[in-house]
C-alpha cells in the first residue's frame, strides 16, 4: 500500500508462532536463505547499531545503511536513515509481528517518510519499495512456515 508519506507491504498470515518468525527476522546472517528483497544484511541486534543492507528495488542490488531505532521482541523492529536535521528525506522502516494464536501470527512492514524531497522520492521509488516489501513478506511467510513444519515433523 502506498500513501502520501508511507509504503507498506500487505499483511500476511504466517502459520508459525510469533517467536519463531521473530527469530528468523533478527537472524541477519541468514537473510540470503529467504529474503529476495534484502538478501544481504549485516548488523547486531542492538539499538543504534548500523544495518548495512543490499536491497533490490527492481534494478539490482543497491547498498543502504540505516540504524536500529526500536527493538520490541517479538513484536517490532525498526531501523532508520541517519535522519539529520535538514536532510531532504527521512525514513523509518518498521516490521511488525502480531501473534494470532499459539501457532500463527501476522507480519507486515512499513516505511514512513518525511522531508522536502519525499514526494519526488515516492513518485520515483514507491512502487519498487512496495513490490520489495511484499516480496519480503511473502518470502518470510514461505520460509518460516517451511522451517516450522519441518521442526514439528522431527
Amino acid at each position: 500500500m502506498i500513501s502520501e508519506s508511507a509504503v507498506a507491504s500487505d499483511v500476511v498470515t504466517i502459520q508459525a508462532p510469533a517467536e519463531w518468525v521473530w527469530s528468523i527476522l533478527v537472524d541477519f546472517e541468514r537473510y540470503s536463505e529467504w529474503n529476495r528483497f534484502c538478501p544481504q544484511i549485516k548488523s547486531t541486534l542492538e539499538l543504534g547499531a548500523a544495518v548495512e543492507m543490499m536491497t533490490d528495488l527492481g534494478f539490482g542490488l543497491q547498498p543502504q545503511i540505516e540504524y536500529i531505532t526500536c527493538i520490541e521482541a517479538p513484536k517490532k523492529i525498526a531501523w532508520s536513515m541517519e535522519n539529520k536535521p535538514g536532510d531532504p528525506i527521512h525514513a523509518c522502516r518498521s516490521q511488525y509481528i502480531t501473534a494470532l494464536s499459539h501457532n500463527s501470527c501476522s507480519y507486515y512492514t512499513v516505511d514512513d517518510f518525511s522531508g522536502e524531497h519525499m514526494p519526488a522520492m515516492l513518485e520515483q521509488f514507491a512502487v519498487g519499495i512496495e513490490r520489495g516489501f511484499n516480496r519480503c513478506a511473502s518470502d518470510l511467510k514461505d520460509y518460516a512456515e517451511k522451517r516450522y513444519q519441518q521442526s514439528c515433523a522431527q
